[in-house]
C-alpha cells in the first residue's frame, strides 16, 4: 500500500492536467469532435511533420550507429576523445544550434531569411540527437558475445557478419533509437521555432498563445498526442526498457576489431566530422555576432545577464528533483519489479511539449492551485513530467547492472536498509546519478516548449528571453546572446565535472 500513495500523487500531478484537460475538451459546452481538425490541411501539416522528423530519425540513427561502431567495437587510437567529444551535442540546448545554423545560412545564402528552413531544421535535430542513437547502439553492440562474430566469421566474410549476425541482435536498440529521435523531434519546439518551420507543436504554440483559439489548440494536442501513442505503443515492449546512456557495461566479453587500413583517413574524417559538429556552429555565431556595424556583447550582457543566475538555480532544482525521482522510479522497477511508475513517466516523456504546457495551464489555473500556477513550481512540474523517464532509464540502467548479492551480503550480517542503501548502492550508483543530474540540468536549462507557455510573471529565463528579443532583434544581437549562453552551459558543466571528480575520488579512496 505504501508504493501506491506516492504514486497516485505523482500521477496527480502529472497525468492529472492531461486527463482534466481531455475530459475537459470532451464534456466542454463548446467542444468539437476530433474528426473536425482531420481536414486537408491538417493532414498535410500531419505529412509534413512526420516526413520532416522521420528524416532526422532516420539519418540520426545512422550517424549513431556508424559512431557506435566505430568507437565501441574498433581498436581505434583516441576514441575515449571522440566518444566525448561527440556527446557534446547533447549538452547544449537545441536553441543554441537552431541560431548558429540559422545565422550561418543566412550568412552563406547573403539573405536576410533561411532559403531553406526545413533543411536547416533537419540539419540540427540530426546533429543534436544523433548522439543518442550512438549511446543506445554502442550500449546494445557492446553486449555481444564475442563468441557468436568469431563463429560467424569461420562461415562467412566480415560484411555477412554483420549482415546476418550484429544487426539482428541490434535490432531493437536501432528501433528504440529510430522511434524516440522520431518522437523527440516530433515533439520540440524550440528547433522548428527559430527556423520558422511550421510544425505541429509550433501550430499548437500559435494557436494558444497569439490566436487564442484554445479549443481549435486542444484538439490539435490530442492529435498530436494519439500520433504520439501510436508510435509508442507500436515498439513499447523495446522503448520502455530502453538502455538510456549506459554508463558502463559491467561483464561483457566482447570482440574488438584492429584498424588495418585506412587508419589515417579515419582519422581525417572524424575530425572533419568534429569540426562540422561542434567547431562549425562556433565560428558561425561569433562571425555573426562580429559582423554587425557595432558590437553588442555588452548590450546582449546586459539583456541576458540578470537572467543566468535565475536560470540556473531553476535549472539545478529540477535536476536535483528529476535525479531524486528517476531513482525511485529505477529501484520500483529494477529492485521492487513495479513498472506503473516508469510506464507513466514514459507517457508524460511522449507529451509534446507545447501539448503539456497547454495542460497545465489548463489544470493549475484556478484559485485552489494559485500557489503552484503562480510559482516556480509549476516550471518543477513540468520539467519532471517532461525529462523525468530519460533520468529513470539512466538510474534504471546502473542499478539493473548492481549484483544483488551485494544488498543481500548485508542484510544477512544485520546492516540497516537506509545504511545499505546509502552505504552500498548509492556509491556504485554515482556514475549514473551524475549523468542523470547533468543531462537533466541542461535539459532544463534549454527547455523552450513548456516554459515559455506556463512560466510565472517575474520570472526571466534565458532561452525565453533569446527567443523573444530574437524575433525582432538584429542577428549580431542574437548571436551575441546565444554566445553568452553557450558559454554560460559549458561553464557550469565544466563545474560539475570538476566536483563529480573529486566525488569520485573521495569514494574511491575511502
Amino acid at each position: 500500500m505504501a508504493r501506491y500513495v506516492p504514486a497516485g500523487l505523482v500521477a496527480l500531478l502529472l497525468l492529472g492536467p492531461f486527463l482534466a484537460l481531455f475530459v475537459r475538451w470532451l464534456t466542454g459546452p463548446d467542444n468539437l469532435s476530433l474528426m473536425a481538425f482531420i481536414n486537408r490541411s491538417t493532414l498535410l501539416l500531419v505529412g509534413k511533420s512526420l516526413l520532416l522528423s522521420g528524416t532526422v530519425a532516420l539519418l540520426a540513427s545512422f550517424l549513431g550507429t556508424v559512431c557506435g561502431f566505430l568507437f565501441y567495437r574498433l581498436k581505434l587510437t583516441g576514441k575515449g576523445f571522440y566518444k566525448l567529444a561527440l556527446l557534446l551535442p547533447l549538452l547544449v540546448p537545441p536553441y543554441i544550434y537552431a541560431v548558429a545554423w540559422r545565422d550561418g545560412f543566412q550568412w552563406l545564402s547573403g539573405n536576410s531569411a533561411v532559403s531553406s528552413p526545413e533543411a536547416g531544421m533537419i540539419i540540427v535535430h540530426t546533429l543534436v540527437y544523433f548522439p543518442l542513437a550512438m549511446l543506445i547502439t554502442g550500449t546494445a553492440l557492446s553486449q555481444i558475445h564475442s563468441g557468436l562474430e568469431e563463429a560467424g566469421l569461420m562461415r562467412v566474410s566480415f560484411a555477412g557478419m554483420l549482415a546476418k549476425i550484429v544487426l539482428p541482435l541490434i535490432r531493437p536498440a536501432l528501433t528504440i533509437s529510430f522511434l524516440l529521435i522520431l518522437i523527440i523531434s516530433l515533439s520540440d519546439f524550440s528547433v522548428p521555432a527559430f527556423f520558422g518551420v511550421n510544425t505541429f507543436t509550433t501550430e499548437i504554440f500559435t494557436q494558444f498563445s497569439a490566436f487564442y483559439n484554445h479549443q481549435l489548440a486542444i484538439g490539435q494536442s490530442f492529435l498530436l498526442v494519439l500520433l504520439c501513442l501510436t508510435l509508442l505503443l507500436s515498439e513499447n515492449r523495446y522503448l520502455s526498457d530502453a538502455p538510456f546512456f549506459s554508463v558502463h557495461v559491467k561483464g561483457s566479453k566482447t570482440k574488438h576489431y584492429p584498424v588495418n587500413k585506412g587508419r589515417t583517413f579515419l582519422h581525417i574524417l572524424l575530425w572533419i566530422f568534429l569540426s562540422i559538429v561542434l567547431v562549425l556552429p562556433v565560428v558561425m555565431l561569433f562571425h555573426q555576432a562580429l559582423s554587425g556595424r557595432e558590437i553588442f556583447f555588452s548590450r546582449a550582457w546586459d539583456l541576458l545577464g540578470p537572467t543566468i543566475f535565475q536560470s540556473a538555480k531553476l535549472a539545478f532544482s529540477g535536476a536535483l528533483l528529476i535525479s531524486f525521482t528517476g531513482l525511485w522510479v529505477g529501484y520500483m522497477k529494477e529492485r521492487y519489479r513495479f513498472p506503473h511508475l516508469n510506464t507513466m513517466f514514459l507517457l508524460t516523456f511522449i507529451i509534446p511539449s507545447t501539448v503539456l504546457g497547454v495542460a497545465i495551464i489548463k489544470f493549475y489555473n484556478h484559485p485552489g492551485a494559485n500557489f503552484i500556477y503562480t510559482s516556480i513550481t509549476i516550471l518543477l512540474i513540468a520539467y519532471v513530467a517532461r525529462f523525468g523517464f530519460i533520468a529513470a532509464r539512466i538510474i534504471g540502467n546502473g542499478i539493473k547492472q548492481l549484483p544483488g548479492s551485494l544488498e543481500e551480503a548485508a542484510r544477512v550480517i544485520g546492516i540497516p536498509p537506509v545504511k545499505r542503501f546509502f552505504s552500498i548502492s548509492i556509491p556504485l550508483l554515482l556514475p549514473s546519478l551524475f549523468t542523470a543530474f547533468v543531462l537533466s540540468f541542461v535539459l532544463c536549462l534549454g527547455e523552450l516548449g513548456t516554459t515559455i507557455m506556463i512560466y510565472p510573471p517575474g520570472t526571466e529565463l534565458m532561452p525565453v528571453k533569446i527567443f523573444t528579443i530574437g524575433a525582432n532583434a538584429p542577428l549580431a544581437l542574437t548571436s551575441s546572446m546565444t554566445l553568452i549562453s553557450f558559454g554560460v552551459t559549458l561553464f557550469i558543466i565544466l563545474i560539475f565535472f570538476l566536483a563529480a571528480k573529486i566525488i569520485f575520488n573521495r569514494f574511491r579512496y575511502d
